[in-house]
Formats: structure tokens, sequence, C-alpha cells
């Protein structure tokens, strides 16, 4: 590995590890800003990249990483008081790979490639006079900001020293290059050693900050460490408000949705009437979750656990997930004793069992039904301490539960869940292709939509959702790969990230083995501020539009094709609903 692939994967890494850490505990990254321990500018810019449940966070962590990196190389050109012509090539060596983390800023998109000596100072010059947030101008010497402050979080928060660590490797390689790239001065070399002393004030400050490593325990067993990324100990009005805000992200399940949240607005009353010292009814909360697989079952009983931990129903957000494996044994005896095992373990807090139908399968020597007793009992004598969630396919379930009256009893919540609609299925898949770095051409947008429209009517009581969509995208990015491997054509970084159309699974759908030809095709649209109807040309799919009546800025959605634009598509049947029709990804005011 060369230098300059060596230091993209250095900020690859920290940049995942930093956005990873901060966007899963946002409200404790706010809570630090807020107390003055960071500089003012890295909170307004933390806020400007968390707004619309933080849709900015990564790109804006990607091109903070940057700006500190452009800092540094930019002190390190500069510490002979010129820009030398072989040290703005190494630069632009070592960037190459990078600056596309800079880039998707418009105004800097033209240097995304900048690899000879003229662009290279050309951006720099451009850069260094840019007053922004992720300018060089803001930065006004400072070696910590904005990324620092971002990796200073992620350490106080992970209670672990380790991003800035890897923060301060890639900056320390940086003015290494730069400064090696011409031979070494005295002046370098100080630059180097004052740089280095700097970095380590900094670690020796963030290590002070952290907790302080737990003694052995009396047993002589080290206590185990907690877990980077992890906090120690989530609060209830904390993981009230993380699973709140992870169900309001979930895309579809608008039903679903619906149900937690009156039973949200069920448990705050409550919450308030014990507060005000009034009687509350006892409740019973074990769920039936029923529907297809891949429709988000397991995601929301975890967001379940935290909610109920966070109304201080249960003790804590332990979320255990069980099976018929788990839970039933092979001889007299032991099914009970697994089934205590599975259930200690969730006691004060959640014990979902995935195809709970299964602990009922009939034969003379199947022990399912032990379980099932064994559980029943432990819901009783629990019934404070422990939620129990089953799921299943819906007529399995209703099975299960009606063939026990034990059941009956004891789970009086339903939540069903629907399948995928073809617009939830489209958003799906372009979620798991931006969480990679893949974009989408607008052919294959609207290719996608074909195909999943198809393989949405087709559907029986083993669709797939969320698992199917899954399954096409990684078929997809084998397709990308294979195409890219066999090409003639250079592998770039914009081919590496572009996924085209022929490059869609058509055979998951009946009747499709390529793309259609889009070109002329019109896609229908609502603005979702004032409900202006319009129609849109293949180049708008997924991309930010503006509303001609009202200036709302939303993205353009792309599952909404007039058929009749298309004419080998005609006949063809079309699946949506009214509120498809809406843009999604609502843009903050500018």
């Amino acid at each position: 590995m060369d230098y300059a692939e060596k230091l993209e994967s250095m900020l690859a890494l920290i940049c995942n590890d930093v956005y990873k850490i901060i966007s899963a505990h946002l409200d404790q990254a706010e809570e630090y800003l807020d107390s003055g321990e960071l500089a003012n500018q890295s909170r307004d810019l933390f806020q400007f990249a968390t707004q619309n449940e933080g849709a900015l966070l990564r790109p804006v962590i990607n091109a903070a990483a940057m700006c500190d990196v452009f800092s540094v190389l930019r002190d390190s050109l500069l510490v002979d008081y010129h820009m030398d012509h072989k040290e703005l090539g190494r630069a632009g060596e070592i960037l190459n790979q990078s600056l596309s983390r800079y880039c998707w800023r418009e105004d800097y998109r033209q240097y995304q490639d900048a690899t000879d000596v003229r662009q290279m100072r050309k951006f720099l010059t451009q850069w260094e006079a840019d007053p922004s947030w992720l300018g060089g101008a803001i930065l006004e010497g400072a070696l910590v900001d904005p990324f620092g402050d971002f990796v200073i979080l992620a350490c106080l928060i992970s209670h672990s020293p380790r991003p800035f660590q890897t923060y301060q490797k890639i900056l320390l390689l940086t003015a290494k290059l730069i400064l090696e790239a011409n031979g070494t001065s005295r002046e370098d070399r100080t630059f180097f050693a004052d740089l280095k002393q700097r970095l380590k004030e900094i670690e020796s400050s963030i290590n002070s900050s952290l907790p302080a490593v737990p003694e052995p325990s009396s047993s002589g067993k080290p206590q185990a460490e907690p877990t980077a990324g992890e906090p120690e100990q989530i609060q209830p009005a904390k993981a009230l408000q993380q699973g709140l805000q992870e169900l309001q992200t979930l895309i579809g399940l608008d039903s679903v949705k619906a149900e937690v949240t009156s039973l949200t607005n069920f448990l705050k009353i409550r919450q308030q009437r014990i507060a005000q010292g009034m009687p509350v009814a006892s409740q019973t909360l074990h769920f039936v979750f029923t529907g297809n697989p891949g429709t988000g079952k397991t995601t929301v009983a975890r967001i379940l656990a935290k909610i109920l931990y966070g109304f201080e129903i249960l003790k804590t957000s332990n979320f255990i997930e069980a099976d018929r494996a788990m839970m039933v044994g092979g001889y007299v005896g032991q099914t009970a004793i697994k089934a205590n095992e599975v259930i200690a373990k969730a006691t004060d807090g959640v014990l979902f069992i995935d195809e709970a139908y299964t602990l009922a399968k009939k034969g003379a020597q199947d022990f399912g039904q032990e379980a099932i007793d064994t559980l029943l009992k432990k819901m009783e004598d629990l019934r404070e301490r422990l939620v129990v969630i089953v799921a299943g396919y819906p007529n399995e379930m209703a099975e299960f539960i009606e063939s026990n009256p034990g059941l009956e009893s004891r789970f009086s919540r339903y939540i069903v869940f629907e399948d995928y609609h073809v617009a939830d299925l489209c958003q799906i898949f372009e979620l798991m292709c931006r969480s990679n770095a893949y974009e989408l051409t607008p052919a294959a947008r609207g290719n996608l939509a074909i195909i999943l429209n198809r393989v949405f009517a087709d559907r029986d009581e083993n669709f797939g959702n969320a698992r199917l969509v899954r399954n096409a995208y990684e078929r997809t990015l084998s397709n990308h790969a294979n195409r890219l491997a066999t090409s003639d054509e250079p592998i770039t970084r914009e081919s590496l990230a572009t996924i085209e159309a022929v490059d869609l699974p058509y055979e998951i759908a009946k009747e499709f083995s390529r793309p259609y030809d889009l070109s002329d095709s019109q896609w229908r649209v609502n603005c979702p501020n004032c409900e202006n109807a319009t129609t849109a040309d293949l180049s708008c799919l997924g991309e930010i539009v503006k509303c001609k009546s009202c200036g709302t800025r939303f993205r353009c959605p792309w599952w909404n094709l007039d058929r009749d634009t298309v004419p080998s598509l005609s006949g063809f049947e079309l699946y949506e609903r009214a509120s498809d029709l809406n843009g999604y990804d609502v843009q903050a005011e500018e």
C-alpha cells in the first residue's frame, strides 16, 4: 500500500468511526457542545449537520476531516514561506483519492480530480480565503477545528482516546509526506516537532477528561471495558428519545408507527398520573407482531424495548432475541432449563421470540409445549419485570395464539406489519446505496422502480420485503463489479461509486431481461408542502428540486412513472398510493 492509499484508508476509517459514534449518541454530543468545552463554531456546525434527522452529518464529517488535513497540508507547504512545486505535486498525489470527501460542496467540485500543481495551488488559494464553516479562513491557525472537535466528541462519548490517536496519525503523516517531498530542512523538522507536541498535549487533555480505568475486581479478574461507541449506562430519558427518533426514521410502516405512537401517548399519560400521585391500572404489555419476513418486526421490537425502558416500565433496555432452538430441549426436563435460562437473561427487559409458532409443533417426542408452559408461568410471575413479544407469519401466529387459552389471555396487543410498498422498497434500496457510497443514475432509478413494481405485483405470502431488497442490492453490486472488472475503460472513483441501469438484477422480475429506454419518460410528483402536482423528466429522479409554486426544496420521487410516456410499458400495472406522489427528504430553507 503506497502513502496515498494509506492516507485514504486512515481517513475512511476515522470518518466512519466518528460518524458511527456521534450519530448513535446525538443528544450526548449536544450536551458536550452546550457545556462550552468545545468551540462555538463546532456547535453551530454540529447543529447544521444534524438538521433533518442528521441527513448531512456524514458529508459534513467527511468535509471537516479534509478541512483539517488541508490546514496541516497548507502549514507544511508554507514552512519556508512559499509553495514549492514538488511539494504541491506531492499534495495533489496524496489527495487524489480523498478530495471527493470535500468536493460534495458545489463550489469545490471542479477540483475533485485535482492532481497537477496548477489545480492544487488554485484549490488551496480558494480554500484559504473561504470564510464558511468548512473553509480555511475560519481556522485562524487552530489545529483541531472543526473536525478535531468532532473527534474529541467521539472520544468523550466512547470513553476512549482511540479516535484521536488515529486522527493524530493522519495529520502527522500528511505533514511528513509534504515536508519530505523536497528534502527536510531545520525549519521542517522544527515544524514537525511542534505539531507532534501540540497533538500530544491535546491527547493528554483528552485522557484526563476520560473516566479512569476501573480497578480489578475483588475476585482478581479485570472488569470488562465499555465497548467503543457505547455509553456505560444509558439513561431512561435518553433511551426514550433514541427509540422515538429511530421509530420516525424508519421507512414506511405508517400503521406500525401509529400503533407505537398510541402506546407512547398512553404511557406518557400514565407516567404523569403517577407523578401526580394518582392511581394507575395494571396493564399487560405483551405483544404479538404479525407480518411477512423483512417487514421490520425485530427492528421495531428493539425500539419498543427502549421506549418501555424510557418510561420506566422496565428497569433496563435489555433485548433478548430467541427462537425454538434456544428454548426447546431434546429430552425430558431439558426444555424447562433452557427456557428458564433465556427468560432469566431477558428479565427486566424484552424477550423477542421469532417464529413463535414453531414452539407448538405436534409430535409425541416434541417438548415445545413444555417451553410454552414455562413461558406462560414466567409471564405471570414476572408480569412487572418482563415484556414478551412473539412474532411470525400472520396465519401461523393466529393459529398459535388460538391453540392455547393461556396465550390468548396474556397477549392482548397486536401490531400488524404490512408488506412494504413499491415506494418504500425503492427508498430502502436507495438508503443501502447511500450508506455505502454508491449513487444510482437516473436511468438506474427508473428501471429499478419498474423492476420493484413487477416484483410487488407478483408477491405471495413468502414476499421478502426488505430482505428481497437486500438480495437485489447485493446482486447489483456483484453485477457492477463484474462490469468494471471486464471493461476496457479505466476504473475511476466515479465509476466505482456509480450504479448504472445495466447493473440491476432484472432476473428477479418476470419477463425482464434488460433496461428500458426511459429517455422520454415523465414522472409524476407533488410538492410535499403545497401539494402542487407536476411532472419531472428522467434527470430529476432522486435529485433535489424546487417547487415553482411555494419554493420548497425536496428530493424528487422516482417511483411514479407515467407509463404512457414509455410505449413499451403500455398496459404495465403500476402500484402507488396517493402519498407516494409527494416529494421526500425535504430540505431546510437556504
